[in-house]
């Protein structure tokens, strides 16, 4: 039997639900630019067709490959015709073409509201020992050079006072015991989660969000499966980090800047806690919850598991 999620909240989610839902007007993106990066499919994906339904003044769509954004594009025109949506292809770790698209969309749009950064790659799921460095560090090129170059580009493009939100997809995985195999992905998500925190630091008028998706029936998991690693949790729907990370970019959840929090975790008791939240730590912002009896890293603060 799959062992239970760790959770901050009581109450917990495996699908969306009304809290979370991309129509409700609190959730709107009336009036704003949203950009997704890893859009091609999977949860990237799936959270465009989320935010299309929560109505923003342009959709766009970043992916390495063409025909899969153009699948993603026909997919949320179907259903929202009067949707303006556009798709660029680059890889993240090519800075330029990142700087001169965010500066297009700049010019087109008046900036980018808000970011989702769901773009990934599983590293060889492999022991330390027997890693291929030059493997490895390809790896961090793309988890890690890829999330800088993602954030200089927004910034940039957006001018440096021009209040944005970015979202950064992460996982559950730096604060577990080690997964045999999964040094290479989680050291180089944990990697990514401190440059943005020192990118936050240093970059006032971004507001930072690290989400834990969920564990999903993605080409990742099918991936990490094939490779023998077997998670000791069930899957989740797809449609519960897709609702979410609209929720998470919204004003309703300002008060969890700088923090990582789950897609399972419930709303209604996070923003019933947010007086709690708010109060961690004036030095870092972070926030600590202890799962199993020891903590774990979520985002500095000690808070008791669920």
């Amino acid at each position: 039997m799959a062992m239970p999620q760790p959770s901050y909240t009581k109450v917990t989610h495996t699908a969306t639900y009304a809290g979370i839902d991309p129509t409700l007007p609190a959730l709107s993106t009336a009036g704003k630019v949203v950009v997704i990066t890893g859009a091609t499919g999977g949860i990237g994906r799936a959270t465009a067709v989320s935010f299309a339904a929560s109505g923003p003044k342009a959709l766009v769509l970043l992916g390495r490959r063409e025909d899969a954004l153009a699948e993603t594009a026909a997919l949320i025109s179907a259903k929202n015709a009067s949707l303006t949506v556009e798709t660029h292809a680059v890889d993240l770790i090519d800075s330029g073409k990142l700087r001169t698209v965010f500066a297009n969309v700049a010019a087109t749009h008046g900036g980018v509201d808000v970011l989702i950064h769901a773009a990934g790659v599983l590293a060889p799921v492999v022991p330390l020992l027997k890693a291929d460095p030059a493997t490895f560090l390809d790896g961090y090129k793309t988890t890690v050079v890829g999330t800088l170059t993602l954030a200089q580009a927004l910034v940039l493009g957006n001018g440096e006072n021009k209040e944005t939100t970015l979202v950064n997809l992460t996982t559950a995985g730096i604060f577990f015991p080690p997964f045999p195999g999964m040094g290479a992905y989680v050291s180089s998500k944990m990697a990514a989660i401190k440059l943005l925190q020192a990118f936050g630091a240093e970059n006032p008028s971004v507001r930072i969000h690290h989400v834990h998706p969920g564990f999903l029936d993605t080409a990742m998991s099918a991936q990490l499966a094939a490779s023998g690693t077997k998670l000791p949790f069930s899957f989740d729907d797809i449609s519960l980090p897709a609702d979410f990370l609209v929720w998470i970019a919204s004003p309703e959840a300002k008060f969890l800047n700088g923090k990582l929090v789950f897609a399972a975790w419930d709303v209604e008791e996070l923003k019933s806690r947010a007086t709690e939240i708010v109060g961690t730590s004036p030095l870092t912002g972070e926030l600590w919850v202890s799962f199993s009896g020891f903590p774990r890293y979520v985002g500095g603060h000690a808070l008791g598991g669920r």
